[in-house]
């Protein structure tokens, strides 16, 4: 395989005007023109639309806090040296948030809990910082701010293991819709026995965490293999490996079933016979980063985002200036339902607007002449250079609104 003939996020990003970085700014910090936002915009409702029927609820973080509270989860010994840190007036030692788990186990812990308000389940979609060589960063790919689709459920023990099913389930339904299943296998990633002095807690609550992890993969019938030292340093995981177009792998969703973080923190629950109980807390991830996702998807479609993903999904194409006002109408109606729409207005010839509608990669283009507008029809083109011909604008409204609504990759 030609590498150098392989789809670039980023030269795909700059043609299609959906990123840049800037030497002001700084290296690692991407910032998202209005295109680039619908795309992000589009994939973080998708994930709140399946997992708003499993109860999840959402919560909002500062992207500050002190030191004190990472040295309590354990990341300030873990990981100091990937953390930016801050010094107040008053020389206090603050962080930018690398995790959001710290502080999302704070609003658990800020009242008493019965197991009557229990699972608790807070969803963020926030971006994290962190401290990576200059030499690694790339694109996308590597960057010194990722944003988390982040979310955190505090259980019984009895409910764990269903728990983390639920996840699952909307994993597959996400991965679904983008060709790239996840399939029926996953990385039970572990600690290293070789290397204790690299995680937190004792070896009973890493097997107790692993064996319900075992149990989880089980009950959702997946297939796994081992990954020694794969954990995250305070839970084992089971990482989801997704198949591009490239026949690329990607670790990209993720389940970690964690005791430590619960006995560090002093969490507790008032029972049924009002015993104080630990809850368990389970991080999960279903895009990752949202950065790295999005760099995998533009590979992935070689830039032909679905219709649904696509920052405009139509163009209004006028032949001449005469068909201006149809073709405004045209983009009006088309807007009213709800489809992102541009009319191209320029004083260029037909065959140039075609051209620069297919190098945006949009998905869909309406011609519009005077017979067209002799007859209140629309011709469709669509970004391969398939004619569909004339058809009523009603039609191809309902048609381009099933396809946005299924999420076809069609």
């Amino acid at each position: 395989m030609d590498t150098n003939k392989l789809p670039d996020h980023r030269k795909i990003g700059r043609d299609l005007d959906l990123f840049v970085f800037s030497d002001l700014v700084g290296p690692g910090l991407p910032l998202f023109t209005p295109k680039g936002t619908i795309i992000r915009q589009e994939l973080e409702n998708f994930v709140k639309s399946l997992q708003e029927k499993h109860g999840y609820q959402p919560v909002l973080i500062p992207h500050l806090a002190k030191k004190e509270l990472y040295e309590t989860s354990g990341h300030w010994a873990k990981y100091k040296e990937n953390m930016f840190h801050v010094l107040n007036e008053n020389k206090e030692k603050w962080v930018v948030k690398p995790m959001n788990c710290p502080h999302h186990i704070q609003i658990y812990a800020s009242r008493p809990r019965s197991y009557r308000e229990l699972p608790q389940r807070y969803s963020e979609v926030t971006a994290v910082y962190r401290n990576e060589k200059p030499g690694e960063l790339l694109g996308l790919t590597r960057v010194y701010m990722l944003t988390q689709d982040d979310a955190h459920v505090f259980c019984t023990e009895e409910q764990a293991v269903e728990e983390c099913l639920k996840v699952y389930d909307i994993i597959k339904n996400f991965y679904s819709v983008f060709g790239m299943d996840v399939g029926k296998k996953a990385r039970m990633s572990l600690r290293d026995p070789q290397h204790p002095e690299k995680y937190l807690g004792d070896d009973k609550l890493w097997e107790k965490s692993e064996n319900m992890m075992r149990d989880v993969a089980k009950k959702a019938g997946l297939e796994t293999y081992d990954g020694i030292g794969e954990a995250a340093f305070y839970a084992p995981k089971l990482d989801f490996m997704a198949y591009d177009s490239l026949d690329r792998e990607w670790q990209l969703a993720t389940i970690q079933l964690d005791l430590n973080f619960p006995d560090r923190f002093g969490l507790t629950y008032i029972d049924k016979d009002g015993s104080n109980k630990k809850p368990i807390m389970i991080h999960r991830a279903i895009l990752g980063s949202v950065e790295r996702f999005i760099s995998i998807l533009l590979e992935h479609f070689n830039g032909a985002l679905p219709t649904w993903l696509s920052p405009i999904q139509v163009k209004v194409l006028p032949i001449t200036e005469r068909n201006l006002d149809y073709a405004n109408q045209v983009t009006k109606l088309l807007s009213d339902q709800a489809i992102r729409v541009e009319v191209d207005d320029r004083n260029e010839t037909l065959q140039a607007k075609i051209r620069d509608a297919q190098l945006q990669k949009i998905p869909y283009m309406l011609i519009i002449g005077d017979k067209e507008e002799k007859e209140n029809t629309v011709s469709e083109r669509g970004r391969s250079g398939k004619d569909y011909g004339a058809q009523p604008l009603e039609e191809f409204i309902k048609n381009v609104k099933k396809e946005i609504e299924t999420k076809s990759l069609d």
